[in-house]
């Protein structure tokens, strides 16, 4: 089932104001989208409601990693925070 991605507006504003330092973060933040909407259950439970998920970057290439505060149920996913992280070094 693939569910329906919303992102809160400070989410939004994250990304809009990272993307300057990040040029490819609206890339990984997609990608990031895409897979919460089709595997939101792969985050981790941090209470009775949100989860979070923590995806990797690449330094090389400046990607930046991720990681959000989330919700989701049988229709869709709501990304509540972001957090943009330079990647550390492997």
């Amino acid at each position: 089932m693939i569910r329906t991605v919303i992102e809160e507006e400070a989410v939004s504003n994250i990304v809009d104001r990272e993307q300057a330092l990040y040029p490819r973060l609206p890339e990984a933040f997609d990608a990031l989208k895409w897979w919460l909407a089709h595997s939101p259950e792969s985050g981790e439970i941090i209470d009775d409601l949100n989860w979070l998920y923590k995806q990797k970057g690449n330094r090389q290439q400046t990607i930046p990693a991720l990681v959000v505060i989330y919700t989701f149920d049988h229709s869709s996913v709501t990304i509540k925070y972001l957090l943009v992280r330079i990647p550390s070094i492997p």
